[in-house]
């Protein structure tokens, strides 16, 4: 997806509107070694050239596969993101931005290429974690011999448990004195 500056001067009055099927699934691979799997990736979207700048809004909709956070099984993740850009040639001197709705981006060549915006837009979006449906119904985390995850909802309620289970060692003495008082009362 590459259009020459002079080549986007014929839609100044009307904006130039595609939709498109690309395929960046090796780009993808080698810039984030997490992902396992790229779907075609879907463009919907226009670019509008304007007087000192061009506005690009355009959706991507494709699927990526990730290994779980928990099995490393892989897991097939749907992304639908929004890209708003604002490119500006590299001839005009004073542009200030009217728009806070997009990344300006300055160009170094008399061209455009959206496939640089399209990879950047799907790796700042991958989700940090994901699991596969049987891991999400079941909320099981993996263990093995002298070994178990767990949640962090559940390490924090076990270690205010233990910490109120836990003697002061101040007291400790005391602790022996009760023990003294309570046979003497069995004892009468």
């Amino acid at each position: 997806m590459k259009w020459s500056l002079d080549e986007l001067q014929k839609y100044r009055f009307e904006p130039l509107i595609f939709s498109e099927t690309v395929d960046l699934k090796e780009s993808l691979m080698k810039r984030e070694k997490e992902i396992l799997d790229v779907s075609t990736i879907h463009l919907e979207g226009k670019l509008s050239v304007q007087e000192f700048d061009i506005l690009l809004h355009m959706v991507v909709s494709l699927d990526v596969t990730l290994p779980s956070a928990r099995s490393l099984e892989p897991v097939s993740v749907p992304l639908s993101l929004v890209v708003d850009e604002i490119y500006v040639p590299k001839h005009v001197a004073d542009y200030t931005i009217e728009e806070e709705d997009g990344t300006v981006i300055y160009l170094d060549k008399d061209l455009i290429d959206l496939s640089e915006a399209i990879e950047d837009a799907i790796l700042l979006n991958l989700p940090m974690q994901v699991f596969t449906e049987e891991e999400e119904k079941e909320h099981k985390m993996p263990s093995g011999n002298d070994w178990v995850v767990v949640s962090e909802e559940d390490y924090l309620s076990e270690k205010t448990a233990q910490e109120s289970n836990k003697v002061d060692p101040r007291f400790a003495g005391l602790k022996d004195l009760f023990k003294d008082e309570s046979n003497d009362e069995e004892q009468d």
